[in-house]
This record gives C-alpha cells, structure tokens and sequence, in this order.
C-alpha cells in the first residue's frame, strides 16, 4: 500500500467524527453568530438585518450583566475546588493503597449517574425540613430557594459531579512522572510534603494547565443544575441564573431566537478571551521540562 492510499484510508476513517463536528459543532456556531444579527419573524421563515440592535440591548439590559456576574461567580467558586480536591483524591489513589481501583470507580461514579436521577438525590439532601444536610449539621437552611445559599449549593453538586472524571485526567499526569526523581529525592532526604512540592506540582502543571481550561469552559455553560435543581419559579433564579439559562429562557420560552443568540455568542467571546489569557500567562507556572 502506497502513502497515498495510507492517507486515504486515514481520512475516511476520521470522516464520521470529522462530519459530525462540523455538523453539530461548527455549523451551530457560524449560525448563532449570524443569529445575533438577525430579527426573525414567523418562526424564523423571514429575517432582517438589524445590525447590532441585538447586542445594544444586550449591553443595556441589567438582567444580562447580573447573569454574567453570576457565571463568572460560578466559576471562580467552582474551578478552584474542584481543581484542589481531585487533585488530593488523586495523590492518595496514585499511593499503594488496598482496593485502590474500588476507589477510583467509586469516585467516577458521579460522572456516570444521570443528572436528573442525581438531581432528584440533592433536592432531598437539601430539603430544608427533612433533608440530611440540615439534620447532620443543625440548622434550618432553605438550600435551593434561599438566594444567599443557592448558588453554593449548586458549587457543591458541580464539584461533586466533576471530581471524578477530573481526578482520572490528574491521576493519568501523576503516573507520567518518572519514579527515578522520587528515588533521587529519598537519597537526598526528602520529606513527603517537599517531594509534592517541588517535583509532583511542578511536573503536574501541564495536566492542570489542560484541566482548568477545560473546567472553566465546562461551568460557563452550567444549566442543568441551575434547570433541575432550582427551577424556573423559584425565587432564586435571579441569583444563579447562568448566561446559558438565559439563553434558554429567549430562545425557548420567549421565542426570540435573536437576543438568545446575542447571549450565547457573549458567552463564546468570554470564553475565548478566558482562554487566551490562560494560554498568554501559562509560561509564568506551566512547567514542560
């Protein structure tokens, strides 16, 4: 077989991949860009140009902003926790300990369940009258409809949810560090806290730098939670409606597609700049060496 029947080959076996991202991924997106600048009518059957009107209202509107205040919340309450446990439940299931695989399964578990059959668990941990967290600690918190709680409480089923998956892609960087610095390290006297500190961190940094870009994208599009736990009459919505809950609020419950695509492509311009800055300062911390 020649190299061009190789190469041949090769494409056609990344063709379905290949036209499904562009048909479900790409296509979506170039069509809610040009979405934002349309005014439709008749369900979509006809469109006018309006330019930027959309994104006029979309910078006077204090409902946006306050959405936007509450993604951004969301992810820096979010991101790091969720980085800091999976890595610890990840050093302790790197170590050689007994039923260490019954572990890592345990704690993939979450990302597994179903949202709405894991949703349906939370709201009863949270209930404020019978529910297990208010009985284990004492108090009487109304979790999901009291606005200063709420948007803590879904913190804590995301980070729940994300553990698991996020400890594997951690504990799969921990076992690429060569053994032979750890002996070095022993030889040399090290302590087990200095041993994480200067040759674990640092050589983990390329594994973190990968996970929180993923983690950041991933809790600006928080929306089930928000969908199943909270619900569209509770009381609490204002404070930890996300910018893609709002996008599902124009697009499907006001039927205004435009203004919804407004949001949504706020939301790629926010994460695309997100993402720049994480790329311009990872030389500052990242170590590839």
């Amino acid at each position: 077989m020649n190299s061009r029947s190789r190469y041949l080959w090769a494409y056609i076996m990344i063709a379905p991949t290949l036209i499904g991202t562009l048909v479900f991924w790409s296509w979506p997106a170039v069509y809610s860009i040009y979405l934002g600048f349309l005014k439709s009518e008749n369900f979509g059957m006809v469109n006018h140009w309006v330019g930027l009107r959309n994104y006029d209202k979309l910078f006077h509107d204090e409902e946006f902003w306050q959405n936007l205040r509450n993604t951004l919340y969301y992810m820096v309450l979010f991101v790091p926790a969720t980085i800091v446990l999976s890595t610890f439940f990840a050093v302790l299931l790197n170590a050689k300990i007994r039923g260490r695989s019954i572990y890592r399964v345990i704690f993939f578990l979450p990302q597994v369940t179903m949202p709405a059959a894991a949703a349906m668990v939370w709201v009863v941990l949270f209930a404020q009258d019978y529910g297990l967290i208010n009985y284990v600690f004492g108090t009487h918190v109304s979790w999901l409809s009291d606005p200063r709680f709420a948007m803590y409480s879904l913190v804590i089923v995301g980070v729940w949810a994300a553990i698991g998956f996020n400890m594997l892609l951690i504990l799969a960087g921990l076992q690429g560090i060569p053994k032979s610095l750890y002996e070095a390290a022993e030889i040399d006297g090290a302590v087990r806290f200095n041993k994480f500190r200067f040759i674990t961190l640092p050589l983990l940094t390329p594994t973190l730098f990968f996970t929180t870009i993923v983690l950041m994208i991933g809790a600006s599009q928080i929306f089930d939670a928000i969908y199943l736990l909270i619900g569209k009459t509770n009381v609490a919505l204002p404070a930890v409606r996300s910018l893609v809950y709002a996008y599902y609020q124009n697009s499907f419950v006001y039927y205004d597609q435009n203004y919804g695509a407004a949001i949504i492509n706020m939301l790629l311009v926010m994460n695309l700049l997100l993402t720049g800055l994480q790329f311009l300062f990872q030389k500052k911390w990242v170590v590839y060496d």
